[in-house]
């Protein structure tokens, strides 16, 4: 049940944003009474809170499989924004953390959660890719900058002139990182788990 809740509510942040995601609406997605959301989630707040953190586990997977050598850099970003950023999941999250900015409660309530995720997320990739410079603190800024620059073209992708003007953005940027960041020599990556 808490499964289809937060499913629900990601299609309401994807397509109406934090501020009209409301329970009557999540409960209509979901085709369940109001009920059975309060029982799960007594606020908006721990119901986005909860959804944030099933997104925030998912978005690692496609990018970070276990059994696979890491992908070039290139292919690397061209990933996590195709399948991961410029998703219903990924414009959710970027809903999400715009309303930590404004929310209080939910900041208070993701805050310790979204540091760690950050956290691991930069160890992931300093297991597997190396800055030009070597250092692992430029590894883990270079991959902060690519994410940080992924949510924002969710934002910008309303004012683009044309699907292909962002496409371009998206080749041009993915070009400019793999100038900066590669995968690590076989033998140099890290087991991580």
């Amino acid at each position: 049940m808490q499964a289809k809740i937060c499913n629900a509510t990601v299609t309401c942040l994807d397509q109406l944003g934090y501020a009209e995601t409301t329970f009557a609406k999540v409960q209509a997605k979901a085709g369940i009474s109001r009920g059975a959301i309060t029982h799960h989630f007594p606020t908006k707040q721990a119901l986005v809170a909860a959804t944030a953190m099933r997104l925030l586990g998912n978005a690692q997977n496609p990018l970070w499989p276990h059994d696979r050598a890491p992908q070039p850099v290139y292919d690397l970003i061209m990933s996590a924004w195709a399948n991961i950023v410029n998703s219903a999941g990924g414009r959710a999250i970027v809903e999400i953390l715009v309303a930590c900015r404004t929310d209080p409660a939910l900041f208070g309530m993701l805050e310790k959660s979204l540091r760690d995720w950050d956290k691991s997320n930069l160890s992931l990739i300093s297991a597997r890719y190396v800055s030009a410079t070597g250092d692992r603190d430029d590894t883990e800024l270079l991959w902060s900058i690519a994410r940080n620059f992924l949510r924002g073209l969710l934002l910008h992708e309303k004012f683009v002139s044309s699907p292909e003007y962002l496409t371009q953005m998206m080749d041009r940027f993915a070009h400019m990182m793999e100038s900066q960041l590669q995968v690590l020599p076989e033998n140099d990556v890290e087991e991580v788990k």
